[in-house]
């Protein structure tokens, strides 16, 4: 029998947590040590809008019950730092100075907040809005019509600017973004500019095409100076610009980093016993592709399939693929795959009232799918794009019944190649 070995896991997030458990499916009996550096217990950043709105209070926004980690042999350790690897021992630093070993490592330390850079001669704060604390912060400075600035109109920005029209107390908001869409990098420009719309008609300014370049103090308010030349008087400002991997703290550890921890297919890292997972991982996409996908699905399954392997299993990531589902006052919109088409693709749209649809196929290959107010099975359109199932001629079907059409297409395929 195998002696129990000692799996450590940096991160307490979705990542770490889906290795734990697929650890304790194959190993029950190996302990586990979990440490984050939040003094909160784990939770989820997609929960932040919905906190500021209202919508859940903080009651339920735990990733697990406190029985999770109050099994035999598990240990959660919150506000512990991790500040360095010293790969040949097997032991990670914290920042009080203690050290932890491991037979097996996971890094699923996840993401920071980018700050852009721009003229600040008054020290202006910038809020984030990727954690609690950015979101108690936010709070505490909220007061009836205040002025807030968001800068990016990406999902994180535009999920605060939702947030904050719920909150109402005439609160004032204005996005800024230096593409000339929202969400540029989930939808064509086409279905992006309905989104707008529906931001505008709620009361929401966005400044696109524009990006802030300074940042002053003026007259008890902020001046937000734009690069055409154009003044937003605001009183906060929050930065949504992106986020980057977590990895500053592996720096002389060994580890290949790219934009992330580089891994594999099985999720390890170049370092033996060492495993990658969520944000934190730059890891091949559906194609092959390297690249970092910061979305929950992908996290959890990067995780699953890293925890078989720390538990001696052997398990492959089938690869990302981009897809993101929004819902933005009662209105979803999905997005699964590419969203702009290459050289040499086709198109094929559907557009009945509010309702959009368009599909990009590579040759009869579905290359990408998105879809606003219309019902959709991003998994199903997943899967038909992973497997490349020729499905060209049936675009007005998915269209029409995209939720049907795509498993009854998955389906067949399934049975055809049995």
């Amino acid at each position: 029998m195998t002696a129990p070995r000692h799996h450590l896991v940096v991160g307490a997030g979705t990542a770490g947590l889906s290795a734990v458990e697929a650890i304790r499916r194959t190993c029950p009996g190996d302990a586990v040590t979990i440490v984050s550096a939040e003094p909160d217990p784990p939770y989820s950043p997609t929960v932040l809008p919905h906190l500021l709105a209202g919508r859940i209070d903080a009651s339920r926004i735990a990733l697990r019950p406190e029985s999770f980690f109050a099994r035999d042999r598990c240990q959660l350790r919150l506000g512990a730092e991790v500040t360095g690897l010293d790969a040949e021992r097997r032991q990670a630093r914290l920042a009080d100075g203690a050290t932890l070993a491991w037979d097996t490592l996971l890094l699923a330390s996840g993401s920071e907040a980018l700050r852009p850079e721009l003229a600040n001669p008054h020290g202006v704060e910038m809020l984030g809005f990727t954690r609690l604390a950015d979101l108690r912060a936010l709070r505490a400075r909220l007061g009836d019509r205040t002025r807030v600035a968001i800068l990016g109109a990406g999902l994180i920005g535009m999920e605060l600017a939702e947030a904050l029209v719920h909150v109402g107390r005439g609160l004032r908001v204005t996005v800024v973004e230096q593409e000339r869409q929202v969400l540029p990098r989930s939808f064509d420009a086409e279905l992006a500019a309905g989104i707008a719309a529906l931001f505008e008609s709620r009361g929401v300014a966005l400044r696109l095409g524009r990006r802030a370049t300074a940042l002053e103090r003026a007259d008890g308010a902020v001046a937000l100076t734009l690069s055409d030349g154009s003044v937003e008087l605001v009183d906060l400002v929050v930065a949504c610009v992106g986020v980057r991997p977590r990895a500053g703290f592996l720096a002389g550890s060994g580890l290949a980093i790219g934009r992330g921890v580089l891994v594999d297919r099985r999720m390890a890292t170049n370092l033996p016993g060492v495993y990658a997972a969520g944000d934190v991982a730059e890891g091949p996409s559906a194609d092959g592709t390297p690249g970092i996908h910061p979305v929950l699905p992908t996290a959890a399954g990067q995780g699953r399939v890293a925890g078989s392997n720390m538990a001696g299993r052997d398990a492959e990531h089938e690869g990302w693929l981009p897809a993101n589902v929004f819902n933005f006052f009662g209105r979803v919109a999905m997005t699964v795959g590419a969203t702009e088409p290459e050289a040499g693709w086709t198109t094929a749209a559907r557009a009945t009232g509010a309702q959009r649809g368009r599909l990009l196929f590579d040759g009869a290959r579905l290359a990408g799918a998105s879809f606003v107010d219309v019902p959709a099975d991003p998994g199903a359109l997943g899967w038909v794009i992973r497997q490349g199932v020729p499905v060209r001629e049936h675009a007005e079907l998915l269209l029409a019944r995209p939720v049907e059409a795509a498993r009854w297409l998955a389906a067949r395929s399934q049975r055809e190649v049995a």
